[in-house]
């Protein structure tokens, strides 16, 4: 946990607490620690649960890398009454360092119930729903998954970014704690539904996406422009780094006041996400001679485009790539063909579960029927229509460290500008300066690789993967 996002006095109360058994800290010194928190810590407005959100809002075929824009929902209060046995998993079934409830638990998982019963305390909380909040949960629950006896209604045990844990884990979108299994709100509404949204989201009728395909294994890594809230990457656009960088220069950078905010969104992107991924076509992608399909639109985790989602029904869940080197491959943002002038630069879709639904209308019966690509229990991606590709975070780079951007404040008191459309050029800054400069974008190019590699030393370097999406074989029945 980041000690500078933390008050001083959470801090005093932490080092306090710190050598105390975990029992005791629970039932007897929270209590009192919420109270004095009370005291001591100035309240804070209710937030909106989501932004303005992204680009493809407008539904105008304008839209960029989407990025979901959500506000931190709340914690939950856990109800008095619960009580549950636990039911072991054997030894070798559970994750590596994956905790039991009565061990000594990380500083991040003492600050988060210190936090919890701080609201609890205050009375201020409401309509919260986590049981157990902030609590190992992978032994009381079996496993990852839908938990409702022990994390409580509709809620499911899960760990951050795992993209081995199951469907309903991959849309949580608040984590009271990221290095452990614990409780979360999935966003998935209980009981069964008439439809699945979108029965030509189906795949299970072409029986070439039941069974592993023959496409060769790639692994690569993705990036990613986010803001500091923290939610999985299903569902959304992705990019190599030149991709990620004509994304900012295109979309973010030339909003004043260091909004780095969208034209349909309002959160501020402040890093650049690394992933390793490995993928797999499935095999009636892989018949046309491609690994990639054709990037995905996601609208609030709804596939917006292109030709409403139609894909999914005849190539499964497969991974979607966009480049701008050949006009094949440069769907369904053509308008930028011949305008993008950073070399190799390539957009990825990462399509997750649900996508005929949005945020907070996916249902149980849609996990099922539309369970997405991401590989649950799997490693290794093997093709199947519902097992296409699996991630895994493995470093960030923020945008001011990029820029060299040291000081913001005083940046925006000099009247600075990150960059301006009509002079092609910054105020008291040259990062981006010369948008349609080959060798100027080639030049940020190395300087965002040379930081991954001098932050991340121990990576290995992957190249990235051709993008050989063909939309006219793709769509060949259009």
């Amino acid at each position: 946990t980041d000690t500078a996002i933390v008050s001083p006095p959470l801090l005093i109360l932490l080092e306090v607490l710190r050598p105390m058994p975990m029992s005791f800290v629970r039932q007897a010194m929270l209590p009192a620690a919420a109270i004095l928190l009370m005291l001591l810590t100035p309240s804070s407005a209710d937030e909106p649960l989501l932004a303005v959100d992204d680009e493809c809002t407008a539904g105008d075929g304008q839209c960029a890398l989407n990025a979901l824009q959500v506000r931190a929902t709340k914690p939950s209060l856990e109800p008095k009454d619960v009580a549950l046995e636990e039911e072991e998993l054997e030894e070798g079934a559970a994750p590596v360092d994956e905790p039991r409830q009565e061990d000594d638990l990380p500083q991040e998982a003492v600050l988060a119930l210190m936090q919890q019963n701080s609201s609890e305390a205050l009375g201020a909380e409401k309509g919260i729903h986590i049981w157990h909040y902030a609590l190992p949960c992978w032994y009381k629950c079996q496993g990852a998954g839908f938990c409702d006896k022990y994390c409580g209604p509709n809620n499911a045990c899960c760990h951050y970014l795992a993209s081995s844990d199951p469907p309903e884990c991959h849309n949580v979108q608040f984590w009271p704690v990221r290095t452990f299994h614990t409780c979360v709100e999935t966003g998935i509404k209980g009981g069964s539904d008439s439809t699945s949204g979108g029965g030509n989201l189906i795949f299970a009728l072409n029986p070439a996406l039941m069974k592993p395909s023959t496409a060769p294994l790639l692994e690569f890594y993705m990036y990613r422009v986010h803001s500091d809230e923290n939610y999985g990457p299903e569902n959304q656009n992705m990019a190599n780094i030149a991709g990620a960088l004509w994304y900012l220069h295109n979309e973010i950078v030339w909003h004043k006041g260091l909004a780095r905010s969208g034209t349909y969104f309002s959160t501020a992107k402040t890093r650049i996400e690394k992933f390793k991924v490995r993928t797999r076509a499935t095999q009636p992608l892989w018949n046309l001679g491609m690994n990639f399909g054709v990037v995905n639109a996601f609208d609030i985790t709804k596939c917006t485009g292109p030709y409403s989602c139609t894909n999914f029904k005849e190539y499964g869940y497969a991974v979607g790539c966009e480049s701008w080197s050949n006009k094949a491959s440069a769907f369904p943002h053509s308008q930028w063909y011949g305008k993008n002038k950073y070399p190799g630069a390539t957009w990825y879709s990462l399509p997750g579960t649900c996508p005929s639904r949005g945020l907070g209308q996916k249902t149980r019966t849609c996990l099922q029927h539309e369970p997405g690509g991401a590989c649950g229990n799997s490693t290794t991606p093997t093709g199947e229509g519902n097992c296409t590709y699996q991630f895994e975070k493995v470093g960030e780079v923020s945008i001011n460290d990029l820029e060299g951007l040291q000081s913001p404040t005083t940046f925006q008191a000099m009247g600075g500008l990150e960059y301006n459309k009509q002079t092609d050029k910054g105020v008291h800054m040259s990062f981006w300066d010369g948008k349609e400069d080959v060798t100027a974008c080639q030049k940020r190019i190395d300087t965002l690789t040379a930081m991954f590699k001098a932050k991340y030393p121990d990576l290995p370097d992957l190249p990235d993967p051709e993008c050989d999406f063909n939309q006219y074989k793709f769509y060949h029945k259009r």
